[in-house]
């Protein structure tokens, strides 16, 4: 009876070894650090900043047919104990009287479907969930030309500065330029002044910057040339 009493102890123990698993706090990332980006040129991905992004709990994927708690255990080890545990009936069924062999046996076909069960069980990989593939990357474009061509008629229709500038800063909203379209956006402005404003709102949105040498034109007196080359070059 002593030996039943630890092939019992031994299966319990097994069994509770195979419903517990020690689980490591992660410890969360640091947050990244927030950069501002120039904008591309026209077709290329907009740079994107980095953000915090929430965090989730990842475990193993729960096959949808599979009943209580999924744990990670050795294999081997498990598989160790529960030949121990065998033994131990094996002995047992020899020495004890026949209603001692008889719940022995149904304990040795106990412990076979466990074996079989943590023979069959998958590796850890299989039941992985695979990550999601990553979002396609927002493409910038400069502002369409049917958009812009409103967007410019809508400018000159006005007839004072203040008001045409109330119009440009509300059409920049979400919108991009090539220097071709902020040159005629220009033009619609009489002062010198005015122009440098204009550059002051639109210097962001300019995409093909590599051509902003063209915008100088846009001013007679080499002073002016200079503020706007000063405006285009700052950050």
């Amino acid at each position: 009876m002593k030996a039943l009493a630890i092939a019992v102890a031994l299966l319990t123990s097994a069994t509770s070894f195979a419903q517990t698993s020690p689980q490591v706090e992660k410890q969360p990332a640091p947050d990244a650090t927030m950069e501002k980006y120039r904008p591309p040129p026209p077709g290329q991905p907009m740079p994107q900043q980095p953000s915090q992004q929430p965090r989730h709990n990842s475990g193993p994927f729960v096959p949808p047919n599979s009943t209580g708690t999924l744990v990670v255990v050795s294999r081997e080890d498990l598989a160790q104990r529960l030949e121990r545990l065998e033994r131990l009936l094996e002995e047992i069924e020899d020495r004890a009287d026949r209603d001692t062999r008889s719940k022995a046996r149904k304990a040795q076909e106990v412990l076979e479907s466990v074996r079989r069960q943590v023979a069959d069980a998958p590796l850890l990989a299989t039941v992985m969930p695979r990550p999601p593939p990553p979002p396609p990357e927002p493409m910038i474009r400069p502002m369409a030309d049917g958009s812009f061509q409103r967007w410019h008629d809508a400018i000159a229709r006005e007839n004072f500065t203040d008001d045409k500038l109330r119009v440009l800063n509300t059409g920049l909203q979400g919108n991009y330029l090539l220097v071709s379209q902020v040159m005629r956006l220009m033009e619609r402005f009489s002062f010198n002044d005015d122009k440098i404003n204009v550059l002051r709102a639109v210097k962001s949105r300019i995409l093909d910057t590599e051509n902003n040498y063209q915008l100088y034109n846009a001013f007679t007196f080499s002073a002016d040339k200079k503020r706007a080359q000063d405006i285009l070059s700052s950050r």
